[in-house]
């Protein structure tokens, strides 16, 4: 049986399952009749060594156990056994009406079948299949719930819109949750009613979930999470509009505390049901079939005019430019997505961006623009980065807000390289085996096959990703050159290059 396939056969979807920092708990958190519930599991010293709860830990900490019958086979298994676990108490649990509380979450116990003691207030179901255990669950008030809103309390709703202009706000309770959309932090495909309307959308934020992953001692990273999402938010909202960028939220979404206070915690975005072009490389690769010349000009062309909108009219820059954050609308188009600017993937990130080097411009370059000369830092450690964003120079030291402020055409040229790196997994359809990948020099740009590009794409593209910035294009020539090579196509383009270009003007 397929992972998670027992909750699938009740309409449960699996969400995510992470441990705490004490190597003693294991949460997981399943989507179901439009709500999302957490699980605990729970190793304690008062529970049988060979418990349910405690082998579920012990095997997805991997902890040292006397033997076998302390963990798991594998993570496979475990994660079997955690997902039968939800299905057998779910039946139950749903029907009281405390679960869907802020802050709850459900206990799961194991008792030995002989065991009278069976904690209050809880509820046992049967055993599960190969077990000798009851299943006991209860649901408790998390108390790290209060913890959480104490990092929201203070937003407020013109934190997060544009100066003058207010948002309608839901509490949590109006919002369906139906499906988790991976990414880096909470993303969730959702479902309001609004004036008789049903709508999908796109929840964003920080939900108890995300906090529970993030929490620690310090709380820095989760802080951090916060104010890149409050700050991202903002900043789609003052963003000057343009077909190929995402829209600003169209809802704020709020729970409430112990006294019955809102606290915003998220917002809602269009769904776009044609998902991101990394799904739509990977599903004509899975049909072997080729994206045709003219859909992927006129892609490259809109991913050009997104970014130079950025960098033009906005006056910021994106930072995490690849498939996974370009979404495709009804009409075929593409939308530039998650303005985090928070971290950037190894698989696009231009070398020079690594953290490692400084710049600064000197001179001028033989076609008149200004000539860009890096250093090697060489200096004591130096860190803009929350702790825990990871162990690469990059999750260190992010430059590009630093070069936005002092060289922004550094910025510019390193996100060039971005694009061509996007332009190439679009081109040679390449959306992944970069698992492994942990710097942007491990990535092997490789050009093969009978149905390549043609060569002054290629050579374009390969331009993009030149190891001397300054031997990279500028945002305007992508531009002219992608308008050109999407207008060949005019017999069967759509209208829609026209109206980018205007905007572009604008």
């Amino acid at each position: 049986m397929r992972e998670g396939q027992v909750l699938e056969a009740i309409n449960v979807a699996p969400d995510s399952i992470w441990g705490d920092e004490d190597e003693t708990i294991v949460y997981a958190q399943v989507l179901g009749q439009g709500k999302a519930i957490i699980f605990r599991f729970q190793r304690s010293n008062d529970s049988l060594p060979e418990s349910l709860p405690s082998r579920i830990v012990c095997c997805y900490h991997n902890l040292e156990v006397p033997d076998g019958t302390f963990t798991f086979q594998d993570r496979c298994s475990m994660r079997s056994a955690l997902y039968s676990t939800i299905a057998t108490v779910w039946p139950h649990c749903i029907k009281d009406s405390t679960i869907t509380k802020p802050g709850i979450v459900i206990d799961i116990l194991a008792r030995d079948i002989k065991d009278p003691m069976i904690p209050n207030p809880s509820i046992v179901v049967d055993i599960l299949p190969g077990e000798t255990q009851k299943i006991v669950w209860r649901a408790y008030q998390e108390p790290l719930f209060d913890q959480y809103l104490a990092l929201l309390r203070d937003i407020q709703p013109s934190d997060l819109v544009s100066q003058g202009y207010s948002l309608r706000i839901l509490d949590i309770s109006e919002v369906a949750l139906l499906e988790a959309l991976g990414g880096r932090g909470c993303s969730k495909r959702v479902q309001v009613q609004d004036s008789g309307k049903q709508s999908t959308l796109v929840f964003k934020g920080v939900d108890f979930q995300t906090y529970l992953q993030l929490h620690d001692d310090d709380d820095e990273f989760a802080r951090t999470t916060v104010d890149v999402w409050r700050r991202s938010c903002k900043l789609i909202a003052n963003m000057p509009r343009h077909p190929n960028i995402q829209s600003p939220p169209r809802y704020l979404v709020s729970v409430r505390d112990s006294n019955q206070n809102p606290v915003l915690v998220g917002h809602l975005s269009t769904y776009f049901a044609g998902g991101d072009l990394g799904n739509a490389i990977e599903a004509a690769n899975a049909r072997k079939s080729q994206i045709s010349l003219q859909q992927k000009a006129k892609w490259c062309h809109q991913m050009c005019l997104a970014i130079t909108h950025t960098h033009r009219v906005a006056h910021t820059f994106h930072m995490d430019i690849k498939p996974g954050n370009f979404v495709i609308d009804d009409q075929e188009n593409l939308i530039l997505i998650d303005w985090e600017q928070s971290g950037a993937p190894a698989t696009t990130l231009a070398p020079e961006a690594d953290g490692t080097w400084d710049v600064e411009e000197q001179g001028t370059n033989e076609n008149g623009s200004p000539k860009l000369v890096y250093t090697k830092y060489t200096g004591p450690e130096r860190r803009n980065m929350p702790e825990g964003s990871g162990r690469e120079s990059f999750n260190i030291w992010n430059v590009f807000p630093e070069w936005q402020a002092s060289c922004p055409r550094a910025v510019e040229l390193a996100e060039v390289f971005e694009l061509g790196r996007t332009m190439w997994m679009l081109l040679s359809q390449t959306a992944n085996n970069f698992d492994e990948i942990e710097h942007p020099n491990d990535v092997q740009v490789i050009w093969a096959g009978k149905n390549d590009p043609p060569s002054h794409w290629v050579e374009m593209v390969g331009n993009c990703m030149k190891i001397d910035p300054n031997d990279r294009p500028s945002l305007d020539d992508l531009v002219k050159f992608w308008e050109g090579e999407a207008y060949s196509f005019k017999p069967q383009a759509s209208s829609g290059f026209e109206a980018a270009r205007f905007d572009l003007c604008l």
